[in-house]
Order: C-alpha cells, then structure tokens, then sequence
C-alpha cells in the first residue's frame, strides 16, 4: 500500500523531518556569538564551575548561585577544554541540546500518535520563541525538555513493544530529568496523570507489569540525588524554599492571598 508523506516513512516524510531539525538548528547558531550579547551572570557561573570541574571538583549537585543540577555544567565543562574559555563553550551545549530535543519530539510525537503530530510538534519546538531562546544562552532549563521526550519516546517503545529493557531504559531516562533542572521535580504529577489515563483506557495488564521496570529504572538513576538529600537536604531544597509561598520572606504572613 502507498503511503503519503505524512502516516508513513516515506522519502518526502524524511524530508520534511529533515527541513524541521535544519530549520532547528539554523535558528539556534545563526548569530551564535553576538546574539544575545555578552553573558549573563547565571551563565558566567555554569562558565566558573565548569572550570572548576576541569580541576577535578566532580560534584553532584552545585551549591553556589542558589544551588544548580549539574549536567548543564558538565556538559560546559566539556566544551571548555576543546573550545576554550569563551562565551561559546558556555553556550554551546544548550544550542547542541536545543537542536536534539527536536529530533526526540518527533520521535516521542510519532510514537505515541502518529507522524504527523510527531512533525507538527517537531516544527512548533523547533520555531516556537522560547525553545529558540533557551537554546541560545548557556544555562540548564533547555535540558528538562531534552530528557523529558526522550523518557517519552521510550515509554511509548515500552508500551507497545513490550519490552522489559525498554521499561527500565524510559525509568532511567526519566530519573535523569532530576539532575537537568529545578522544574523535574514537578513532573512526577505529569507522569501520575499520564499512567492513570492510561489505566483508565485499558487494558491494565498491558501496563503495570512494565511500570515496576519504569520505577526500577528511575529509583537506580535517583540513588545518589536521595543519598545527597538524605545527607544535605538544605543544599537541595534551598533555592525552592526561597521561592515558594510557605516562605514568610515571600508571603509576609499572608499565605493565602500571595
């Protein structure tokens, strides 16, 4: 049976595939040194540490500027020793993440639906201005999308394949989300909401034997991030307790109408 461009792998499918990740990463390098200008101090400190892990300081959680996760700054530490000490070693990374996370949602989008949603989502990530700006300046967030298609994409191999290996892979693709950025810590509802539709749709053998590989998978990649918090959960918890309502320095005594 033919298939058209858009419900199969045909040459004109690849192609449009093949524009979405070029449109993607043109609008991440164009201009890659001078815009935007100069660094901002956030990134200035991914540039400090990542110089400090060059020195051997191999932290897993990094505790100036408010505390930060650390595969940004690994990932920085990387670009630094081939690049150099510049502005584009500390920004490079995010372009290079930025430009992947493309390809991931296509590849999550296509699983989970079809191509057609997987190229639509491809184009939106690629052109939307958030993505494109998060992708330009050196700083962890543009990680969490990255990490968070591709424990998409492999759990929706998981699912249908049904395949223990692929469980665990998406359990420990997702546990990895934790050491990207702050927000991870918010996905669990996302990932709550997501197993109880699809418990809900049936049918439920389908799916609980692969969620227990899917825990497996996140409690071995999530050790060492509960061991640190077990040991120093103000390092961890610090900048959330500065930002949330519960704290009187933000609600001033009045939780309720903050």
């Amino acid at each position: 049976m033919k298939q058209n461009c858009w419900s199969g792998p045909s040459l004109w499918g690849w192609a449009l595939l093949l524009l979405v990740v070029i449109t993607a990463v043109f609008l991440r390098v164009w201009q890659f040194g001078d815009i935007p200008p100069g660094l901002y101090r956030d990134e200035a400190y991914n540039g400090i540490d990542a110089l400090r892990v060059l020195d051997g300081n191999h932290a897993l959680f990094f505790a100036a500027n408010n505390g930060r996760e650390p595969v940004y700054i690994y990932l920085t530490a990387l670009a630094v020793s081939l690049l150099g000490r510049t502005a584009v070693a500390v920004r490079v990374a995010a372009a290079v993440v930025g430009s992947l996370t493309t390809v991931f949602v296509y590849l999550m989008g296509r699983e989970w639906f079809d191509r057609r949603v997987g190229l639509l989502a491809a184009w939106l990530w690629a052109i939307a201005l958030w993505p494109m700006h998060l992708s330009r300046i050196g700083l962890r967030p543009v990680l969490l999308p990255f990490a968070l298609a591709l424990a998409g994409w492999l759990a929706a191999l998981a699912f249908r394949r049904q395949t223990n290996r692929l469980w665990l892979l998406a359990g420990a693709a997702y546990g990895f989300t934790f050491y990207t950025y702050l927000a991870a810590r918010f996905t669990p509802l996302l990932v709550v909401a997501i197993v109880a539709f699809l418990w809900w749709r049936g049918p439920r053998a389908k799916l609980w034997p692969g969620l227990l590989w899917f825990g497996v998978g996140t409690v071995i990649l999530l050790a060492p991030w509960f061991i640190l918090f077990a040991q120093q959960p103000e390092l961890i918890l610090g900048r959330t307790g500065q930002v949330s309502i519960f704290n009187n320095a933000v609600n001033e005594g009045r939780v309720l109408q903050t």
